[in-house]
């Protein structure tokens, strides 16, 4: 075969190659731009703080409490008495004032998760001056104070707020401070609502945590301080309610594991509103 013959032939083999080579170099699916990660929370977890805080709580048991803030349409609210933690559960007894249109005495009492509300301005009758609110409740006065009376309940036990969640709760910041003179570290805590409604539990949390994401709230919001020993010095936390508008309390805590007494009313004095209260009736 003569020699430019054979160059011909080579050299078109190699262009049919070349262009065998490059059409299916340009078939090839494109890898997709890969999607941007979601940045890591760089908050601190609360749960190794969290988790040392309740167990000293339960392990004290007992403490004294001051409580300040407002306890929505019950008004301004400034009261003093004693705590119960016993398993899941806080009894409570307070004494204080409240002041909305006029300044009022107040008494409560939550024993086993039943509320009982000793004021002027919900008072079933002259003889019954005590008010017996359930949480399952299907008397006025139950549906009408028992959501106040449940943040109220709460706000003295830090943790009804942070239990089962402390894996879902960041630490926002913490800094050095003093309360009543005493040396504390104040935390400022946010849980996460997404993952609380998640992670949750007990289903009734899920719950309340799955509304405030659809009603928008990403986090909510608390302080706590602790003293030298890890346990609650105050706790402040601030909710909307529906039936009582804003319920913002303050617990201010001492004598860790004192005996304290928490005493039921008489049943002779107590009373429930199964219909509106005589001074809330319609005029007739």
């Amino acid at each position: 075969m003569p020699r430019a013959r054979t160059r011909t032939a080579v050299l078109s083999a190699g262009l049919a190659l070349a262009a065998t080579l490059n059409a299916c170099t340009s078939e090839q699916p494109q890898p997709h731009a890969a999607l941007p990660m979601a940045r890591p929370d760089p908050r601190p977890v609360a749960e190794a703080v969290l988790a040392d805080t309740i167990n000293k709580i339960n392990a004290r048991g007992t403490a004294r409490a001051t409580m300040t803030g407002s306890l929505g349409m019950v008004g301004q609210l400034n009261a003093d008495g004693a705590v119960r933690y016993r398993g899941p559960q806080a009894d409570l007894a307070l004494d204080g004032k409240t002041r909305n249109a006029r300044t009022e005495e107040l008494a409560v009492s939550i024993v086993d998760e039943v509320g009982y509300l000793n004021t002027p301005l919900a008072r079933p009758d002259a003889t019954k001056p005590w008010l017996k609110i359930s949480q399952d409740g299907s008397d006025f006065g139950s549906k009408l104070l028992s959501p106040a009376l449940d943040q109220l309940h709460e706000s003295v036990d830090p943790r009804a707020t942070f239990s089962g969640v402390e894996q879902a709760t960041r630490i926002q910041g913490s800094a050095p401070d003093t309360v009543d003179g005493r040396p504390t570290t104040r935390y400022d805590l946010r849980i996460l609502t997404e993952e609380a409604a998640r992670t949750a539990p007990d289903e009734q949390q899920r719950e309340r945590f799955q509304r405030a994401v659809e009603d928008g709230e990403r986090e909510l919001g608390y302080q706590l301080w602790l003293d030298e020993q890890g346990l609650p010095a105050k706790f402040a936390a601030t909710t909307n309610i529906a039936q009582a508008g804003e319920v913002s309390l303050t617990s201010t805590y001492r004598d860790w594991g004192t005996p304290v007494e928490i005493h039921l009313p008489p049943a002779a004095q107590v009373g429930v509103f199964d219909d509106l209260p005589p001074m809330a009736q319609p005029p007739r």
